[in-house]
């Protein structure tokens, strides 16, 4: 799929991923690979982690994969299916202990938060369940939440730049950048 503004649009399946984008031969120009189960209904972790084994098949490089991860299990598939890092989202709000737990047991480094926001009147509102619902948190406060929580690296998601191809929203990253000692890292722009 490609998301603009976390609206969703079928592009292809993976067949058509692993004949355009052939991963095993660029995969030596990337640093990482990101993937994301950003479908909007039920997300079926099984069928996610199929996609991951297949994308990962001699790539050499890491890969971070998240989308639908609601309980320590579908951690563990993800990490079986060729996953080297995992990316939580909502569960980091709704349910810490499972952010706990991936950390006690696979260490700091295999956990990566996603924070999906939208500039409202210039402050960053931070929204989970697929970019649906606002928290009551504001953005330093939720950083450092998530710093005490153990995640290894934080990856920052304007839904308003999302796909857009206008670039990254730099203004919130440089705000924030030093409230947290984690990575934090930015996406939603291109």
């Amino acid at each position: 799929m490609q998301s603009r503004n976390f609206r969703l649009q079928r592009v292809g399946n993976i067949d058509w991923l692993e004949k355009n984008y052939k991963f095993q031969k660029i995969s030596f120009s990337l640093d990482e690979l990101v993937v994301f189960n950003a479908t909007k209904t039920e997300k079926n972790i099984e069928e996610f982690a199929k996609v991951v084994t297949r994308l990962v098949d001699d790539v050499f490089i890491p890969v971070a994969a998240g989308g639908g991860i609601r309980k320590i299990e579908d951690a563990e598939l993800l990490f079986k299916s060729g996953a080297d890092k995992v990316i939580l989202n909502t569960p980091l709000y709704e349910n810490p202990e499972l952010a706990k737990e991936i950390v006690n047991r696979y260490g700091s480094q295999s956990l990566v938060a996603s924070v999906d926001y939208r500039l409202e009147k210039d402050i960053p509102v931070i929204y989970i369940k697929d970019g649906t619902l606002a928290i009551p948190l504001g953005m330093g406060e939720y950083l450092q939440y998530l710093s005490r929580l153990g995640v290894g690296e934080i990856v920052l998601n304007s839904i308003d730049q999302d796909g857009t191809g206008f670039g990254y929203d730099l203004s919130t990253l440089q705000k924030y950048e030093k409230s947290v000692t984690v990575p934090l890292l930015i996406m939603g722009g291109w």
